[in-house]
C-alpha cells in the first residue's frame, strides 16, 4: 500500500493532530500579524506563488509562465525555491542560463526543472530571506519569484498569488495530517489574488469554487493548462524538443505528482494507455522502480512510456532503459487580465488589493 493510500485510510482518525497543528499555525500567523515575529523586506519586488493545499495546484507551470512573462517585459527576475527533497539547504545559485549547477539529488526536482525551462537564475534556499538576498546580490534580480511561498511569512511580498484547482473544497477540507490543507482556510485572506488553475470558467466545479472565493473580496483569475505535442525523454537532456504528431501508440503512463489525474487524462489524447501508474509526489526513481515499469510494459504489450517533464529530471540515468519514452509538456495559459494585474502590482509600492 502506497503512502498516499495509507494516509487516506488513516486520516479520518487524525483529527486531534490536525486541530493541534492548526492551532500552532494560527498562533504563528497571529505572531507575524502583530509584529511579534519579524517579516523581512528586501530591496526588490517579491511575487509569491503558492497554495493552501499540500500540492497539486499547478505551481510549477505557473512559475515557469511568470518567469517567461517577466522576461518578455524586460524585467530581470530570479526564482527562489526551497529545493524540496534536495540535500542542500542553501542559499546557493542552483541554475542559470538554462544550466543546472547541481545534481537533482542535491537541489530537488523542481529546482532542476525551473532552471532548464526558464533559463533565469534559480536559487535554492530553505531560508527564503537569505535566498532572496542572494538572488538580488548575485544576479541583480529586480523581481524575486518566491516558489511555494504562501506560508513563508518571514519574507515580505508585493504580490501573493494563491493557486486553487477545482476538485477540493478548501472551505470544508481539514488541516494536515487530518486533511490536505497546510493551514485553515481563513489564511486565504492574506492573498492578493486567486488563480484558478487546470480549468475553464464554464466548468461547473470551477464555477462553484469561484463563487466561494468571491466572498473573500479578492480578484480571481483563470489559468487553464494546455498540453503541447509529446517529445522524447532523450531530447529533453540534449536541450532539444522534437515534437511528434498525435498518434495512438500503446503506452504505459507514469508520474510522481500530487494530483496525477490531469496528466493521465491529457496523455489519453495522444496515446492509447495500457496502464496508468501513479507514484508518490516527488518520487525518487531507482532501478527497482524502473524494473517494475519495464515489467508492466512487457505484461501489457505496450510499445512506449509517457511521463512528465517534472519526472524527466530524475530519469537521466535511465534514458536508455526506458527508450522510447515520451514527455508531455504542460503549460499554464493565464488570461490577459492577470498580466495587467501583475504589472500594476509591480508598479505600486503596495500590491493592489
Amino acid at each position: 500500500m502506497s503512502f498516499e493510500k495509507l494516509w487516506q485510510k488513516i486520516s479520518p482518525w487524525l483529527g486531534p493532530l490536525g486541530r493541534a497543528y492548526s492551532f500552532l499555525i494560527c498562533t504563528r500567523n497571529m505572531a507575524y500579524e502583530r509584529g511579534l515575529l519579524k517579516s523581512h523586506e528586501v530591496p526588490a519586488k517579491v511575487i509569491s506563488v503558492g497554495n493552501l493545499s499540500l500540492g497539486g495546484e499547478g505551481k510549477t507551470p505557473l512559475v515557469i509562465w511568470l518567469a517567461e512573462f517577466l522576461k518578455t517585459h524586460g524585467i530581470k527576475a530570479a526564482i527562489v525555491t526551497r529545493g524540496y527533497r534536495g540535500r542542500i539547504k542553501g542559499p546557493v545559485l542552483a541554475g542559470n542560463h538554462g544550466k543546472v549547477l547541481f545534481p537533482t539529488e542535491d537541489i530537488g526536482d523542481e529546482a532542476v526543472l525551473l532552471s532548464l525551462k526558464t533559463k533565469i537564475p534559480v536559487i535554492v534556499a530553505r531560508d527564503r530571506v537569505a535566498g532572496a538576498h542572494l538572488a538580488i546580490e548575485k544576479t541583480g534580480a529586480e523581481v524575486v519569484i518566491l516558489d511555494d511561498g504562501f506560508q513563508h511569512l518571514r519574507l515580505q511580498r508585493d504580490l501573493d498569488l494563491v493557486l486553487m484547482a477545482p476538485g477540493r473544497d478548501p472551505f470544508k477540507e481539514k488541516v494536515f495530517p487530518a486533511g490536505y490543507l497546510r493551514e485553515p482556510w481563513p489564511a486565504l485572506k492574506r492573498a492578493s489574488a486567486f488563480i484558478i488553475t487546470k480549468s475553464l470558467p464554464e466548468h461547473l466545479e470551477a464555477q462553484k469554487l469561484a463563487e466561494k472565493l468571491k466572498n473573500l473580496g479578492k480578484p480571481i483569475f483563470w489559468s487553464p493548462f494546455e498540453s503541447e505535442n509529446p517529445y522524447k525523454l532523450k531530447d529533453f537532456w540534449q536541450g532539444e524538443k522534437k515534437a511528434i504528431k498525435k498518434g495512438r501508440e500503446k503506452a504505459i503512463a507514469f508520474c510522481g505528482l500530487a494530483r496525477p489525474e490531469m496528466f493521465f487524462k491529457t496523455a489519453e489524447k495522444f496515446f492509447s494507455l495500457a496502464q496508468k501508474i501513479p507514484f508518490e509526489d516527488h518520487v525518487k526513481y531507482d532501478q527497482a522502480k524502473i524494473n517494475y515499469l519495464l515489467a508492466q510494459k512487457e505484461r501489457a504489450s505496450a510499445s512506449v512510456f509517457v511521463t512528465t517533464e517534472k519526472d524527466a529530471v530524475k530519469l537521466k540515468k535511465f534514458v536508455q532503459a526506458l527508450e522510447p519514452c515520451y514527455l508531455l509538456p504542460i503549460e499554464a495559459k493565464p488570461e490577459e487580465a492577470l498580466e495587467r494585474f501583475i504589472l500594476e502590482g509591480l508598479k505600486n509600492n503596495e500590491a493592489p488589493r
